[in-house]
């Protein structure tokens, strides 16, 4: 790895693991190891900044968030890739600019997109077939009711990987 290893905070979203199974060959190897999920804020910091007090700060701030339910209610392209959307899709938002807020050197995706666009990634770079397949594979299990009830610290290993560091409770 050329760059510096960083971390990311992630939502996990459990309930959609079994119907995404399938799918998961699709995403970069490095994601594979995640449970799907929607990001609330990547990169975060380098892995060698998040320390001790670091971690305290996040714990303390997404113990005062309010866990919230949610549903992933149709597919959609975004960018490179195939997602679920969520609905609501407010307190994603408000998660995401709740830490960017406390970090503002962490912008979300790197500063790269104008929106907060919550989503749960399925596939990377579908082809128009695989994408066909997909929505009409995930349709039907749609809406997929979920709660949100906790954040992830994940972090790059120099290798590359993605592995889950911490958890921290949602309040409630």
């Amino acid at each position: 790895m050329s760059r510096v290893p960083s971390t990311g905070l992630i939502v996990p979203v459990e309930a959609a693991r079994p119907l995404l199974v399938p799918w998961l060959r699709r995403l970069p190897a490095a994601g594979r190891s995640l449970p799907p999920h929607v990001t609330a804020l990547w990169p975060f910091l380098p892995v060698d900044a998040v320390d001790g007090a670091t971690e305290r700060r996040l714990g303390d701030l997404l113990a005062a968030a309010r866990a919230f339910t949610f549903a992933l209610t149709r597919v959609a392209a975004l960018a490179d890739a195939a997602v679920l959307v969520p609905e609501p899709v407010a307190p994603f938002t408000e998660l995401t600019r709740l830490l960017w807020d406390e970090w503002p050197e962490c912008p979300p995706f790197g500063g790269a997109y104008d929106d907060i666009a919550p989503h749960v990634v399925v596939a990377i770079d579908p082809s128009p077939a695989d994408r066909a397949a997909l929505e009409t594979a995930l349709a039907p299990h749609l809406p997929l009711v979920a709660r949100a009830a906790e954040v992830l610290l994940v972090e790059e290993t120099q290798a590359g990987a993605l592995r889950e560091r911490r958890r921290f409770a949602l309040a409630g």
